[in-house]
């Protein structure tokens, strides 16, 4: 899958499965061909990011995230079945790539100082966010961020860097609810 070329920053290719980079098409359109869609159309914001999560694509834009699935939780994204469906509100930076960790997604928010906690909500059937930097919002106060990683082993930290030269660091452990 590639998105956001400078022509078409909304738009996201699929190649056909298990050819990387064969995106042919043929007429009448089959399951197997490739897919483009841009499906979000409200304004001109560029996919940021997309992650491969269990129920469809995640994409991030610099508006909100959507995920791209086949229409239902097992069926598969063909060229005629395509739904891409709003699931938060907050941009993702450009420059900052989202981390994931199990079934959650970590990314900064659209302005650089804000990190957020992407995971799917089985009660309202979407990806909702969580403003992971509420607590210690003084650490972020007239910042952003400019570099981030995860460190898995041995203590489960992300470690992030300011526009000073400071680094932060953040304790994610969410099935133990330690942040």
């Amino acid at each position: 899958v590639y998105g956001s070329t400078l022509n078409q920053p909304d738009t996201y290719w699929m190649s056909r499965p298990g050819a990387f980079n064969n995106f042919d098409t043929s007429i009448p359109t089959v399951d197997n061909d490739s897919i483009s869609g841009t499906p979000w159309s409200q304004q001109v914001n560029g996919i940021q990011a997309m992650i491969n999560m269990p129920g469809g694509l995640v994409v991030l834009t610099g508006l909100g995230a959507w995920q791209v699935s086949g229409g239902s939780q097992s069926a598969a994204i063909t060229p005629a079945n395509q739904t891409a469906t709003p699931q938060a509100y907050n941009g993702c930076h450009q420059n900052l790539q989202p981390i994931a960790i199990n079934y959650d997604i970590l990314y900064i928010q659209q302005k650089g100082s804000i990190v957020r906690d992407l995971a799917y909500n089985f009660f309202v059937n979407i990806y909702t966010g969580t403003d992971m930097t509420l607590i210690s919002n003084h650490l972020f106060a007239n910042r952003r961020l400019v570099s981030w990683g995860w460190a898995e082993e041995p203590f489960k930290i992300v470690w992030c860097i300011r526009d000073d030269g400071v680094m932060l660091s953040f304790t994610f452990l969410k099935e133990q609810e330690i942040y």
